[in-house]
């Protein structure tokens, strides 16, 4: 694979060697608030999410906004190939001009949330990676569980950057009050991780809150299988948005479902004491009302 943009060679002083910062914002453009762009510059940082991929030669990358190309270039390093998608064109041609012989990446202008990944992967299985902008966080995880509901075994793991305190609410267990929406659909495809803490000091330039490495192996099926994955959204969104009361006040609120009273259950439980598990039950319990048109939101 050889990246998509050609360009004219530029400065090679914009670009630091190999991912050291040589003038202010490490050569590289200022960072656009806009796109939640802080440019990773600790290679440790870099090549510790690669080993947590536990890659080979010819495995595939999907990598999430390259950005200055601090992980691009450590999983360049395994010999596996690399798909980095990024929605910054002035960054493909940076790093376009940067990697331009370098047959195993491949640059794609495009906005990671609309792209087609099917198509981008050819229908390979492929891992994920990337420092995921805060604003886009919650979409591209429910994007994650979508596409490994609608293409399963495609996904093998993923290794992912994002704030810390949103890592530490994914991870947490039934009963905790950081539990919510994310720690039970993640659940579904497997057990989430905090692998390491990555320090704001490690990004140019550094932003307000530190960052955590996601890592979770994504499950070739649901590890809670349900036939109503309409109805466990449906659930769990519909509980979550009245999360300080008790199930049975917030259960007549969820549309499209066949009365719940007489289901041996604890209603006066609250939605972030429910495991994913739990959830998955309900559901099979709750047959769907007939001729409701079913919403259709992420997850």
């Amino acid at each position: 694979m050889k990246p998509v943009v050609k360009t004219k060679e530029i400065d090679s002083n914009r670009l630091a060697s190999p991912i050291g910062y040589s003038r202010k914002h490490g050569g590289l453009p200022p960072g656009k608030k806009s796109l939640g762009q802080n440019w990773l510059t600790d290679p440790t940082v870099a090549y510790d999410i690669a080993k947590l991929l536990e890659l080979k030669e010819q495995d595939l990358v999907l990598e999430v906004g390259p950005g200055g190309g601090a992980l691009t270039e450590a999983l360049l390093t395994t010999g596996a190939e690399i798909i980095a998608v990024e929605i910054d064109k002035e960054m493909i041609r940076i790093l376009s001009s940067r990697w331009e012989e370098q047959s195993r990446l491949r640059l794609e202008h495009s906005d990671i949330l609309q792209a087609d990944w099917e198509s981008l992967t050819g229908g390979r299985e492929f891992s994920i990676a990337g420092n995921l902008p805060f604003h886009i966080t919650s979409s591209l995880l429910f994007k994650i569980m979508d596409y490994a509901r609608e293409q399963p075994g495609k996904i093998k793991r993923i290794a992912v950057m994002v704030q810390l305190e949103v890592a530490k609410r994914i991870v947490s267990k039934p009963g905790s009050s950081e539990y919510g929406i994310l720690s039970v659909f993640m659940r579904f495809w497997g057990e989430p991780q905090l692998s390491f803490k990555v320090p704001a000091q490690a990004f140019k330039p550094v932003p307000k809150v530190d960052a955590a490495i996601l890592l979770m192996d994504i499950a070739a099926e649901p590890v809670y299988p349900s036939a109503r994955w309409d109805t466990v959204r449906r659930l769990v969104k519909g509980t979550f948005r009245m999360r300080r009361k008790m199930l049975r006040n917030s259960m007549p609120t969820i549309a499209n479902i066949t009365p719940w009273q007489d289901i041996d259950f604890d209603w006066t439980r609250r939605p972030q004491t429910v495991s994913a598990a739990e959830f998955a039950w309900l559901a099979e319990q709750l047959e769907p009302r007939k001729n409701i048109k079913v919403e259709r939101n992420n997850a």
